[in-house]
């Protein structure tokens, strides 16, 4: 090919891509209709505005998790959504200057200035409650200024107290026996609460050196029961089985005894008649023990009162005590409060099982 016949190829190749003036005016009529279209088109509606989050004593985790944003990062700004932190602020029990402070010492999300990840977070979070933990340890101080130290302990001992009376008038079973489950959830929870105050006695057990097991001399003595949730001294109708019929239990007190090679114990259950009459005793007697034992339920060493009934002595009868069935729930007992007059055992197999002494007067 010479160089003209290039030249016209290349001529003809232009026109047929050349526009003419109605295919151009088309383009551009199409262009401006788009543009028309996307002005008339309504704007995107505005992201709703985040709820607050009412919900009070939240866990920091699970908060954090609602404040988080998309990155699950929180912003000083999304604190604005913690419910509870909103209402201090606005109460005067925490200033904006102190949040800010709090804020600017937690730690940062790695790569950002101004937010928290969930580390952070907690570390703000504990920092704003240790303000409050303060002014409640002060608050306690005060009240133990004004109050005696052992609380508990009368608080229990009166609500015993209160159980023995409505007992008593409405001739249920003593020591609490007949009481209602409500009852007993508040005496076991009384209790728990009672077994962690400082001056209890019983405190844990070295399990290599036995250090902190309570010694025998300490249980020494005659104690009155004033309280068991026992069910099978309900079932009995006390701890012999032998009240029933025209006679109810009307109370159990054990003696201790110790020597240098003997430990004694006697148990005395008074038996009174229905309608008046006269009272009735049973005796039982056997040895006792204090030892050390792990627990089948901490797995932690523990005071374990062990007895070995020997006879039962009824009416002008005596018979060995080792078929008395009933005689069962006393034989392997946890220690878990002693001080000078108040004593609580546990079920070794049933830790929900309480008896309560009360040494006699």
């Amino acid at each position: 090919m010479d160089l003209k016949g290039f030249v016209d190829i290349n001529d003809a190749l232009d026109d047929l891509f050349e526009l003419d003036d109605d295919e151009i005016e088309e383009i551009e009529n199409a262009v401006m209709s788009e543009a028309e279209e996307e002005e008339a088109a309504p704007p995107a509606p505005p992201t709703p505005p985040r709820p607050i989050i009412t919900e009070e004593d939240l866990p920091p985790g699970v908060l954090f998790s609602q404040l988080a944003n998309e990155n699950y990062l929180v912003s000083k700004e999304d604190l604005s959504r913690w419910g509870e932190l909103t209402d201090m602020l606005k109460e005067g029990e925490l200033t904006t200057d102190e949040l800010n402070a709090l804020f600017d010492n937690a730690a940062k999300a790695p790569g950002t200035k101004d937010m928290l990840d969930e580390d952070g977070f907690c570390s703000l979070y504990d920092a704003i409650d240790a303000l409050f933990e303060d002014i409640e340890d002060d608050d306690d101080d005060e009240k133990e200024e004004d109050t005696p130290q052992q609380d508990l302990k009368e608080e229990l001992l009166e609500f015993i107290e209160d159980i023995a009376q409505l007992s008593s008038e409405e001739g249920l079973q003593l020591c609490g026996l007949d009481c209602s489950e409500l009852e007993r959830e508040r005496v076991l929870e009384v209790a728990s609460e009672l077994e962690r105050e400082p001056y209890n006695q019983v405190v844990a057990v070295s399990a290599s050196t036995g250090d902190g097991a309570v010694k025998k001399e300490e249980l020494v003595g005659t104690w009155d029961l004033i309280y068991s949730s026992s069910s099978t001294m309900k079932y009995n109708e006390g701890l012999s089985g032998l009240a029933g019929g025209l006679t109810r239990f009307g109370g159990l007190q054990q003696k201790l005894t110790a020597t240098k090679y003997l430990s004694d114990v006697e148990y005395t259950e008074k038996m009174v008649g229905k309608f008046g009459g006269q009272e009735a005793e049973v005796r039982v007697t056997g040895d006792w023990d204090l030892r050390t034992e792990v627990s089948l339920f901490t797995g932690k060493p523990s005071n374990v009162l062990s007895v070995v009934p020997d006879k039962v002595f009824y009416a002008s009868r005596s018979d060995k005590a080792d078929h008395w069935k009933s005689l069962g729930p006393m034989n392997l007992l946890v220690l878990s409060y002693l001080d000078g007059d108040l004593r609580i055992m546990r079920g070794n197999t049933s830790t929900d099982t309480l008896f309560i002494w009360r040494r006699s007067k």
